[in-house]
């Protein structure tokens, strides 16, 4: 099934949102709300929407600013435009209007993957009236190097510049993310699955290197997710599902895992709960076993959207 393409205007800059839809046959059972990840872009989760349309949910995803389409040209790619990690919760939250809007009455479960995980937290931190269940996949554990890197990232921001590049912190980033995996590709922290990881590589579309920006922002979304301040919490029973590779180095390893989970828990989210895929790395839904998690997660949603 080929995804409905449309773009929407950010309400924070006028940004152009490269959005894509699908929709089953008839009225869907629910909704799905896509993030995705850093340094990727929408058309990787059409074979997730497809699956998710056969079972009889309509989902959306929008390429991120400074990701894919949603970009002024291609020069922007890891670049945000803000300097708070605002807008790009602003954008989700313009999406997702539109797609209720579009389908009134019908309840609807956020995704978010890695950095879309963030994206989606932030989210629901300000307010989770409108949502009716949370994925958390592939969750970036609270790094307590997070200030002094900010520190860093704002003091190389004076001298070079917000656009500028910085393989030191590229480096910081990315560079422990292979250790300890068998293989030799420094992606192979990404997945498993080598094929996946070749497609990734081959992509001019992944794996660009964020601007001193684009890291602000994405640090900026780190310390608010796991900010204690300023939980709206209205919904303490929303249904909250973590999910990861149990090889997956973003999560800063099974006990950070859980304690992101616990820290949901700590205010006062009561129904979170967790799985992790032996095998897996950081990528789960584009795995050799992957089937599984599309299960686990179709299980979710229905029983988040009461069907």
């Amino acid at each position: 099934m080929e995804p409905r393409l449309f773009t929407l205007s950010s309400p924070f800059d006028g940004l152009g949102l490269s959005c894509a839809e699908t929709v089953p046959e008839g009225r869907p059972k629910g909704l799905v709300q896509i993030s995705h990840g850093m340094e990727e872009h929408k058309e990787r989760y059409y074979p997730f929407m497809g699956w998710l349309a056969d079972h009889g949910f309509a989902s959306v995803i929008h390429d991120h600013r400074g990701h894919g389409a949603s970009v002024a040209s291609s020069e922007d790619l890891g670049f945000f435009g803000d300097e708070t990690g605002r807008a790009i919760v602003g954008d989700l939250l313009c999406v997702q209007e539109h797609f209720e809007a579009a389908h009134p009455g019908l309840p609807l479960v956020l995704f978010g993957h890695s950095m879309g995980s963030l994206v989606v937290r932030s989210l629901i931190k300000d307010s989770d009236d409108a949502v009716d269940g949370l994925v958390v996949c592939g969750a970036p554990g609270d790094n307590p190097g997070k200030d002094a890197a900010m520190v860093l990232v704002n003091a190389l921001s004076m001298v070079k510049g917000p656009r500028a590049k910085s393989p030191l912190v590229n480096s910081l980033v990315f560079g422990g993310y292979g250790k300890g995996l068998p293989g030799e590709h420094p992606l192979r922290w990404l997945s498993a699955n080598e094929r996946n990881v070749r497609a990734y590589d081959e992509d001019d579309l992944c794996g660009f290197v964020f601007t001193l920006n684009g890291y602000k922002n994405l640090l900026s979304l780190v310390r608010d997710v796991y900010d204690i301040h300023g939980w709206a919490v209205s919904r303490p029973d929303l249904p909250i599902l973590f999910i990861a590779g149990a090889d997956d180095p973003v999560t800063l390893g099974e006990k950070a895992w859980n304690d992101a989970q616990g820290f949901l828990r700590d205010r006062g989210y009561r129904n979170v709960s967790g799985k992790l895929y032996p095998g897996m790395r950081h990528e789960i839904l584009n795995e050799e076993g992957a089937q599984e998690v599309f299960d686990d997660v179709l299980t979710f949603v229905e029983e988040a959207c009461g069907v």
